[in-house]
């Protein structure tokens, strides 16, 4: 198989992913809301440059004499594609444990705005952050501390975010969790063929993977690594993989369990042996992975 036919199938491969992600979000099924449940905010400018914004939803009656919990989640799309809209279910579902959420919208990879790049994405979700700290803070609720979640491409960048960016965070990271999001775009993780095909597709660029031994190629792969800035001050987390996902396989669960483990950072990983990207053929691995968020909630939040 040529390069060139290995990164078209490759890039159809996300595309496919990407409409599945559209149509019925990763792992997500419809979540009942009214005004029973608590406030909607909706459509919060945080980037009135770009015209970004955030959702938000608070339980009705939380009481503003304790710190809340507080979590944002990151949609996926192959950070190319999807919508804050595509995860407003685990926003709606964990406001009723009592858990102030939000969504965020942020800038897409594209050619036509080439200037938009992963580092970009990871300075919106620190100026939502800050955003929804001062909304909160507005309407009267105490702030401390926040955890990251997100799916596929949002949960790489959920990943990436609180292990590499969690100092300049204006909430500090309780704790992370996400499902099936990419851990290593390096060869030693992909292999040869497929961390170039990763890594044009996100640069838009030919790399051809006799060139990942090149400096600057090689400085790519590792900063768009979550792996690659796990330390022992890593904040705990929480991950998700299915058993039968072609496109964000099991090798980048393993490689995340096994820079976890080296330096010793908490950390469950919950298996989906059934699934494949979308997450949805063990309905009982979803439960258990929710009571592990609402677990690590009374941990690292109490």
């Amino acid at each position: 198989m040529t390069f060139r036919k290995s990164l078209l199938d490759f890039c159809l491969f996300l595309a496919l992913a990407v409409a599945s992600i559209l149509t019925v979000g990763c792992t997500g099924k419809p979540e009942a809301w009214s005004a029973e449940d608590g406030q909607a905010i909706l459509n919060q400018v945080y980037d009135k440059e770009k015209n970004l914004v955030y959702d938000m939803y608070i339980p009705k009656d939380l009481k503003k004499d304790a710190p809340v919990r507080l979590m944002l989640f990151i949609h996926g799309g192959a950070w190319k594609g999807g919508s804050r809209h595509d995860i407003a279910y685990a926003c709606k579902y964990y406001t009723k444990q009592n858990c102030v959420t939000a969504t965020i919208e942020y800038s897409l990879l594209s050619k036509q705005h080439p200037e938009v790049t992963i580092p970009t994405m990871l300075d919106e979700i620190t100026a939502c952050i800050k955003a929804i700290k001062e909304k909160l803070e507005a309407e009267g609720y105490q702030t401390s501390k926040i955890a990251l979640s997100g799916v596929s491409a949002g949960g790489h960048l959920a990943l990436l975010y609180s292990y590499s960016r969690a100092e300049e965070s204006p909430i500090p990271i309780a704790f992370v969790f996400e499902f099936v999001g990419p851990t290593d775009f390096c060869e030693r993780t992909l292999g040869a063929k497929d961390s170039a095909g990763l890594l044009s597709f996100i640069v838009e660029k030919k790399i051809k993977p006799e060139y990942l031994n090149k400096p600057k190629v090689k400085e790519l792969a590792e900063n768009l690594s979550p792996v690659s800035f796990v330390t022992e001050k890593s904040v705990p987390t929480i991950y998700a993989y299915g058993g039968k996902d072609w496109l964000v396989r099991l090798c980048h669960r393993d490689a995340l369990t096994q820079a976890l483990e080296k330096n010793g950072v908490p950390h469950v990983c919950i298996d989906f042996p059934n699934s494949d990207h979308g997450m949805s053929k063990d309905p009982d691995k979803f439960e258990e992975f929710r009571k592990a968020v609402m677990s690590y909630c009374d941990k690292y939040m109490p």
